[in-house]
């Protein structure tokens, strides 16, 4: 603009003229180091917040497996009259990377004399035995078996552990035959 200056009228000269900033110096370190300030206090508020979030948002794994399996066994109860543990023969195949081990202890009654199914040569009542066995599955749970039991020709109850936000507690939950889901012991987010 300065170059262009002189061929502008003497009072559109001092016009722009007392636009000009005459001290032109920028933000203090004051200044600066509050907006550094409020920052900080808006991370530490939020970033627990944000953690605890992702962490009850993979609690729906747990779910989603334990009524998967629910959904399974019912299928299977309902063609064999009783439960049964093993997943290639109730048609239950978990997929992707599983931060949760489900399933059973033990594969339960013996199947019917006139069952013509899947028979596996390997009975997978978890997900942390299928998912190296026969799966497309990854567990990363660590295979916790807290609270699992071997389904009867009555009644079953699947458990579910997993660790969802990175310490020594471990979320447990569990589903039975009447799809009652509920969460035992310490849930890995009251800490």
């Amino acid at each position: 603009m300065e170059l262009f200056e002189h061929f502008l009228p003497k009072r559109l000269q001092n016009v722009i003229g007392g636009l000009k900033m005459k001290n032109e110096k920028g933000f203090s370190l004051i200044e600066l180091m509050i907006v550094v300030a409020i920052i900080g206090i808006l991370a530490a508020i939020a970033v627990p917040n944000f953690q605890k979030y992702q962490a009850k948002s993979r609690q729906s794994e747990a779910k989603s497996l334990l009524t998967g399996i629910f959904t399974a066994e019912k299928a299977w109860a309902a063609e064999w009259t009783s439960f049964s543990g093993d997943f290639g023969k109730i048609g239950f195949a978990p997929e992707g990377d599983l931060r949760y081990n489900a399933g059973f202890s033990g594969s339960g009654p013996a199947v019917a004399a006139n069952y013509t199914g899947p028979n596996p040569a390997t009975d997978y009542q978890s997900t942390s035995a299928y998912c190296p066995g026969a799966g497309t599955c990854t567990d990363v749970s660590g295979g916790d078996t807290t609270n699992f039991a071997a389904p009867t020709a009555t009644a079953f109850i699947a458990a579910a552990n997993g660790d969802v936000d990175g310490d020594a507690t471990l979320d447990n939950w569990t589903i039975n035959e009447n799809k009652q889901l509920r969460i035992t012991g310490a849930n890995d987010l009251d800490d």
